[in-house]
């Protein structure tokens, strides 16, 4: 009998590009285009400048472009790096449900296997790969795909999983194994031996969130990383675990105590998108603190209120909010992390500075802004709709100095499917990222790089993108 994890096997497999919805695509456009501009932004973040070192260090074949930084090193460590940059500012997509960062992962391992595969003069290549170019067309298709893989597991568990867990963590190599795998051309039965390594790979927690450790943001890069190699490795012939949902050592059973909606793995398949679900941050912080931030944006635009005039506010969260942003507001080592996490200084910062930029998550400015920390301090945050597995829905309730009082719900968070962000607005983050580059990009190429963003799909070979970087 076949595992059930061997519908999104077959259909990572043998999905065709022409049969991919034109709202998906320009979806999935969209969404590259997104995460582009937050792997550029995470160029100068804190970290990533001893990661690069490492990488040098280890060296590699020069196979696939490290962005920002003009060079080249192996399919695996590109993708890691690359993915680490992405998820650096916390300003990468979102799927609200799943609570998975889908591109951060997948973005990155399919550049470094798309350039990996261009043949080159000498270049050695291993048994079951061949050289080959990547179009515009088949790059997106991919990315569509394996964001609906990683969500569909997401949306399966997320029920039941131990808020500890991470899911981009868990499903990010599945994903990429299943986005890598359709560029190098598996068939069903290697694409089973892909899922199979990735299952092997899977891992990552939340604890490094709670201890404000840097390790937070390297997490995804690991799961590119191992979906690169997943797919790599079954296509030279390396097999792996095929009974990933019904074994008794399989995901439900070690996961979730052997609880599953098993409908998002099977039904609907090829025709109903996860994709379509997928959010894009307006703000750079967790995603669970965005309703947060909505709900403040709308409290002080509807009754004009002044930061200086709260007496005190409450926060209501969902059972997964409360686990990342949750916690009392406290400046650790990281304060980043700390102000990126935290409902409380989030909805401060709302109220007293606006619609969240990257400046206003950087160290020195949380340090030397004591008005918001002051405000965060008059937040309480409190536990609701406990049967919730989602973002939302989001409560808030401020009082005024003068006892007035006021309160919000927030159910569709800017940058959701009910709430998208505008165009004006994606291309005033994708500035916001490119001013944040260690590279410095003029705008005339920005402005050629988002017109080559919206005919992506005529391009013969994804790799000459990156030129434009």
């Amino acid at each position: 009998m076949k595992d059930t994890i061997s519908s999104l096997v077959e259909y990572s497999a043998t999905f065709q590009n022409r049969d991919l919805p034109q709202e998906i695509l320009r979806i999935t456009e969209k969404l590259f285009l997104d995460t582009i501009g937050c792997i550029h932004s995470g160029s100068s973040a804190v970290g990533i400048e001893e990661l690069l070192s490492m990488t040098r260090f280890w060296g590699g074949r020069r196979q696939a472009t490290l962005f920002s930084f003009d060079e080249k090193t192996s399919a695996p460590n590109a993708a890691f790096l690359n993915s680490v940059m992405g998820h650096a500012n916390d300003y990468d997509d979102t799927h609200d449900g799943a609570l998975n960062h889908g591109c951060v992962t997948l973005v990155p391992a399919l550049l470094a296997t798309a350039e990996s595969l261009r043949e080159q003069d000498g270049t050695f290549l291993p048994k079951g790969i061949r050289a080959t170019t990547i179009s515009g067309e088949e790059f997106i298709s991919a990315l569509a795909v394996g964001l609906d893989v990683s969500n569909r597991l997401g949306m399966a568990f997320i029920p039941y999983l131990h808020v500890g867990w991470l899911p981009t963590t868990l499903w990010g190599p599945f994903a990429c194994a299943a986005a890598c795998g359709r560029l190098l051309g598996l068939d069903v039965d290697r694409m089973a031996h892909a899922f199979g390594l990735a299952y092997s790979q899977i891992h990552a927690n939340r604890q490094g969130l709670l201890d404000g450790a840097l390790s937070k943001r390297i997490q995804p890069g690991f799961s590119s990383m191992a979906g690169v190699q997943a797919a790599f490795l079954a296509a030279s012939g390396i097999t792996g675990a095929s009974n990933i949902i019904d074994g008794d050592f399989g995901i439900p059973a070690l996961y979730t105590e052997g609880r599953t909606d098993r409908h998002y793995l099977t039904e609907g398949i090829g025709k109903r998108f996860e994709t379509a679900n997928v959010s894009i941050k307006p703000y750079p912080c967790c995603r669970c603190s965005h309703p947060v931030i909505d709900a403040a944006l709308q409290l002080q635009s509807i009754h004009k209120i002044k930061w200086q005039e709260i007496d005190k506010g409450t926060i209501y969260l969902p059972p997964q909010s409360i686990g990342q942003i949750g916690n009392p507001f406290a400046i650790r080592e990281n304060p980043t992390v700390d102000a990126q996490f935290s409902a409380q200084y989030t909805a401060a910062l709302a109220f007293i500075r606006g619609w969240p930029k990257m400046d206003d998550f950087s160290r020195e400015n949380i340090l030397e802004r004591e008005s918001v920390a002051a405000l965060a301090r008059c937040f309480q945050v409190v536990e609701f709709e406990k049967d919730k597995s989602s973002v939302i829905p989001v409560d808030m309730e401020v009082t005024l100095n003068n006892g007035d009082r006021y309160q919000v719900r927030i159910e569709e968070p800017k940058g959701s499917r009910g709430n998208p962000l505008t165009r004006q607005e994606l291309e005033m983050k994708f500035n916001d990222c490119l001013d944040h580059s260690v590279k410095t990009i003029s705008q005339s190429r920005r402005v050629d790089i988002l017109r080559t963003f919206d005919d992506i799909t005529d391009l013969e070979d994804i790799s000459d993108l990156i030129g434009l970087f």
